[in-house]
């Protein structure tokens, strides 16, 4: 019986063995692929379907490789961009990816480390693809999230077949001009903004004199109707009395000549001073 034990032991630790080698977990937010002597013979819970659980494999003879199942995060910082305008840009991005097929995954890049290294690859390609063709102010701001739907839409063309994996979304986080070229371009940003002050100031000073050759011509011209009225007044007035015309206009002329202080050098009887005389002015 002393003699049996350790074949006892030995039997059960074996078991133990065979067992721990023949049962496998997929979890809910995992996939696995099962391997015989390294090649493929089938897929666990994929994504779109729901297959999780325990399973059981050949033991020693199966393999299995687990995956990710969720989205899977890239982050790329500090990537060199030539804009179409040849504006140099340090751009930050983010892609969010997952593996849609583990065979094309595991034949491609085996592992989820190699996948990402390879996608970062990918990536860098399209950014520059898509971010060559735009130019700076369309990446820094104007059309943003254009850009990163055609970098989304150039992966996915790229890596679906390739790498078997679908990229998710790609977010530009940050697009800035790098520090030995920010003066330069503020400065050439304040010189277009100057011409442009200038520019809509001159044609304020050209709509300034327009308006106030208008305003000058419109006013001679209600200035002369206005004398032209006046004078076919007076004049018809003159034609009903002309003496009383003559009379209002030496009372206008005393007006105007006579002012205070004003020395006035002429001859008491002269024409001027007729009313003053007489009565009539006769």
């Amino acid at each position: 019986m002393t003699r049996s034990v350790p074949f006892i032991v030995g039997g059960v630790l074996l078991l133990l063995i065979v067992l721990l080698n023949s049962v496998f977990i997929v979890r809910q937010d995992h996939q696995a692929i099962v391997l015989r002597f390294g090649e493929y013979q089938r897929v666990i819970n994929a994504p779109g379907t729901n297959q999780p659980g325990v399973y059981l494999k050949m033991p020693f003879v199966e393999s299995v490789v687990d995956y990710d199942r969720r989205n899977i995060g890239l982050t790329l910082e500090g990537q060199p961009i030539v804009a179409s305008d040849q504006e140099r840009l340090i751009v930050d991005a983010v892609v969010r990816w997952q593996i849609t097929d583990p065979r094309r995954f595991y034949q491609s890049v085996f592992n989820e480390a190699a996948g990402m290294s390879r996608l970062e690859t990918f990536t860098e390609a399209a950014m520059r693809r898509v971010l060559g063709g735009a130019g700076s102010d369309d990446i820094i701001s104007g059309r943003r999230s254009e850009l990163m739907q055609a970098i989304e839409n150039d992966l996915n063309a790229a890596v679906a077949g390739e790498l078997g994996v679908r990229v998710v979304d790609v977010r530009i986080r940050q697009a800035d001009l790098p520090p030995e070229t920010q003066e330069r371009v503020y400065e050439r940003m304040r010189s277009e903004r100057q011409q442009v002050a200038g520019r809509i100031r001159a044609e304020g000073e050209r709509d300034a004199a327009i308006i106030r050759a208008t305003a000058q011509e419109e006013s001679e011209r209600t200035r002369g109707q206005g004398e032209a009225e006046r004078a076919r007044i007076f004049a018809r007035a003159y034609g009903r009395d002309p003496e009383f015309a003559a009379f209002y206009r030496s009372m206008r002329a005393y007006d105007y000549a006579l002012d205070a202080d004003t020395p006035i050098v002429i001859a008491p009887d002269s024409d001027f001073f007729r009313y003053m005389q007489r009565r009539r002015g006769g």
